[in-house]
């Protein structure tokens, strides 16, 4: 694995220049696309900005095919590029890799466009829109999504694409939430909103929005996979601890939590696809493989991850200790149901990967940056001399 991933830094092949002025080249070729699909659908028609046969729908399936190919292309041309790394990986990997990124893209280019035009569809009640303004729409519309993704995926990084799929998690369910027909759904439990019973709406919406994250997860653990081996490249056990053998033969693990993390991401594809209403047993066991792959983590970072601080390491077993407290909350207590118990492990688990990468990201830079041993006094007096040397 440590082949896979070389102590490389970013490949001057690309620059943050040329990431620039191919994404405003993709925005403008898109706007185009756009422009001509919208002049073509709504040839003798005044389309409204949201329902059938809309500005909306429109500008969301050219969105999603603009996000999607300038995405691949970023991919494909630059993202490795920049990444030499990713080259060197199975190419299985790179495909997992490269398909969640444009899914997320894709995904949420049709989430925002849809509610955007919506809102402005209830802002504006009853507008319609001759062929020109609606082509024009979906042009602009169209363009920002190819210029985003293109620009997203180029620059993508374990920090950025952790918090892509956050936010991507987050707005999934929410809307989910709201699409939802049965607004009961609560009281039983929250995959009930991958349920049929749910409304079409909702169905389609929390079970692609599982998928995608999955393939998300994936995605980010090749970044993720890499610092780490960067990290354990450059470990070095304390010196008050290298009398004692076994704190000598701790070594950070990163295929162990490469593993853990490929785990939750085929059981967060598998809850997905398998909602608990098509095959309980099933949907519970994906439930449980996700559940036993995050606690061994939990469990485990001391030994997976010696080197990280030692609040750290307090943090995951404080995790552990409040998804203990949450269940003691629904089975002993009663004070809130199913539902209420699974959002409250959630947010712990997503708690604490976003701490867990926010640290690694940190002691990544910190160990990439160059260091002096001397102090701040004891360099400026170094500058004043070497100042007086130099007028000598």
């Amino acid at each position: 694995m440590h082949s896979q991933y070389p102590d490389v830094t970013l490949s001057k092949r690309v620059s943050e220049l040329d990431i620039e002025r191919r994404a405003l080249w993709a925005g403008l070729f898109c706007s185009l696309f756009g422009l001509v699909v919208g002049l073509i659908i709504f040839a003798g028609e005044r389309p409204p900005l949201f329902g059938d046969l809309s500005v909306g729908i429109v500008s969301a399936v050219c969105g999603a095919v603009s996000a999607g190919t300038s995405s691949a292309y970023a991919f494909r041309s630059m993202l490795r590029a920049r990444e030499p790394w990713l080259k060197k990986i199975p190419k299985w990997r790179q495909i997992v890799t490269a398909l969640g990124l444009v899914l997320v893209h894709v995904a949420s280019s049709v989430m925002i466009l849809l509610v955007v035009f919506h809102l402005f569809q209830q802002a504006f009640y009853g507008l319609h829109l001759d062929v020109l303004a609606g082509a024009l729409a979906v042009s602009v519309a169209t363009g920002i999504s190819a210029y985003l993704s293109l620009e997203a995926t180029a620059r993508i990084n374990a920090e950025s694409l952790s918090v892509v799929l956050g936010i991507f998690m987050s707005a999934g369910v929410l809307i989910s939430m709201l699409l939802a027909e049965d607004q009961g759904w609560w009281q039983s439990m929250f995959s009930s909103l991958g349920t049929t019973q749910a409304g079409m709406g909702s169905f389609w919406t929390f079970n692609l929005t599982l998928v995608i994250s999955g393939l998300v997860l994936a995605a980010f653990t090749e970044f993720l996979t890499r610092d780490l081996v960067r990290l354990a490249q450059s470990y070095r056990c304390r010196p008050a601890l290298e009398r004692y053998r076994i704190a000598r033969m701790v070594r950070p693990r990163p295929r162990l939590v490469r593993w853990c993390l490929l785990i939750v991401s085929v059981g967060i594809i598998g809850i997905g696809l398998v909602p608990f209403d098509l095959s309980m047993e099933v949907h519970s066991a994906f439930v449980q493989l996700v559940s036993a792959a995050m606690i061994f983590l939990l469990l485990g970072t001391i030994v997976l991850l010696p080197g990280y601080p030692a609040v750290f390491h307090m943090l995951s077993y404080a995790a552990i200790g409040a998804i203990w407290a949450a269940f003691q909350l629904w089975t002993e207590w009663s004070y809130y149901n199913l539902t209420g118990f699974e959002l409250s492990v959630v947010a712990i688990m997503f708690s604490w990967i976003s701490v867990f990468i926010r640290t690694t990201s940190a002691m990544t830079q910190d160990r990439s940056e160059p260091r002096t041993t001397h102090s701040p006094s004891e360099v400026a007096k170094a500058k004043k001399s070497a100042g007086k040397g130099g007028r000598a």
